[in-house]
Protein backbone atom coordinates (compact mmCIF):
# COMPACT_ATOMS: atom_id res chain seq x y z
CA UNK A 1 0.00 0.00 0.00
CA UNK A 2 -0.31 2.07 -2.26
CA UNK A 3 -0.29 0.90 -5.28
CA UNK A 4 -0.08 3.35 -9.05
CA UNK A 5 -0.89 1.76 -11.98
CA UNK A 6 -0.08 4.04 -14.81
CA UNK A 7 -1.58 2.90 -18.88
CA UNK A 8 -0.05 4.78 -21.39
CA UNK A 9 0.35 4.78 -25.44
CA UNK A 10 3.13 2.30 -26.37
CA UNK A 11 6.98 3.86 -26.57
CA UNK A 12 10.53 2.74 -25.06
CA UNK A 13 11.69 3.93 -22.23
CA UNK A 14 15.70 4.02 -21.24
CA UNK A 15 17.10 3.02 -18.48
CA UNK A 16 17.18 6.38 -16.83
CA UNK A 17 14.17 7.37 -17.44
CA UNK A 18 12.18 3.88 -16.10
CA UNK A 19 14.48 5.02 -12.91
CA UNK A 20 13.61 8.40 -12.40
CA UNK A 21 10.52 7.88 -12.87
CA UNK A 22 10.15 5.28 -10.21
CA UNK A 23 12.40 7.12 -8.16
CA UNK A 24 10.12 10.18 -8.78
CA UNK A 25 6.84 8.39 -8.25
CA UNK A 26 8.42 6.69 -4.70
CA UNK A 27 9.45 9.50 -3.13
CA UNK A 28 6.11 11.78 -3.80
CA UNK A 29 3.50 8.79 -3.00
CA UNK A 30 5.75 7.72 0.01
CA UNK A 31 5.64 11.43 1.84
CA UNK A 32 2.11 12.10 0.39
CA UNK A 33 1.27 8.93 2.31
CA UNK A 34 3.06 8.87 4.68
CA UNK A 35 4.53 5.62 3.90
CA UNK A 36 8.07 3.95 3.61
CA UNK A 37 9.67 4.05 -0.12
CA UNK A 38 8.99 -0.06 0.04
CA UNK A 39 5.34 0.18 0.73
CA UNK A 40 4.96 1.68 -2.55
CA UNK A 41 4.49 -0.40 -5.79
CA UNK A 42 4.01 0.76 -9.40
CA UNK A 43 3.23 -1.04 -12.77
CA UNK A 44 3.21 0.36 -15.93
CA UNK A 45 1.32 -0.69 -18.76
CA UNK A 46 1.12 0.01 -22.28
CA UNK A 47 -1.67 0.19 -24.34
CA UNK A 48 -2.49 0.38 -28.35
CA UNK A 49 -4.11 3.45 -29.19
CA UNK A 50 -6.81 1.70 -30.84
CA UNK A 51 -8.05 0.22 -27.90
CA UNK A 52 -7.31 3.00 -25.35
CA UNK A 53 -11.25 4.56 -25.46
CA UNK A 54 -12.12 0.91 -24.80
CA UNK A 55 -10.12 -0.54 -22.39
CA UNK A 56 -8.73 2.55 -20.69
CA UNK A 57 -11.13 5.97 -21.06
CA UNK A 58 -14.42 4.29 -20.90
CA UNK A 59 -13.79 1.27 -17.79
CA UNK A 60 -10.86 3.94 -15.70
CA UNK A 61 -11.93 7.36 -16.56
CA UNK A 62 -16.05 7.49 -17.20
CA UNK A 63 -16.79 4.66 -15.34
CA UNK A 64 -14.62 6.39 -12.32
CA UNK A 65 -15.12 9.69 -12.88
CA UNK A 66 -16.20 10.37 -9.16
CA UNK A 67 -12.58 9.19 -8.14
CA UNK A 68 -10.26 11.13 -10.67
CA UNK A 69 -8.93 13.69 -9.57
CA UNK A 70 -7.31 15.21 -13.01
CA UNK A 71 -9.46 14.78 -15.72
CA UNK A 72 -7.76 14.11 -19.11
CA UNK A 73 -8.13 17.05 -22.23
CA UNK A 74 -6.86 15.21 -24.94
CA UNK A 75 -5.08 17.46 -27.89
CA UNK A 76 -5.07 14.74 -30.41
CA UNK A 77 -8.02 12.40 -31.62
CA UNK A 78 -7.74 8.26 -29.97
CA UNK A 79 -7.55 6.73 -32.89
CA UNK A 80 -10.03 3.49 -33.14
CA UNK A 81 -10.27 0.44 -34.64
CA UNK A 82 -10.49 1.21 -38.30
CA UNK A 83 -8.95 4.22 -38.08
CA UNK A 84 -5.09 3.42 -37.74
Amino acid sequence: MPHVSIKHFPRTFTEAERAGLVADLTETISRVFGVEPGAVSLVVEPVEPVVWMTDVHAPEIEAKAHLLWKQPHYSQPIPTEGTR
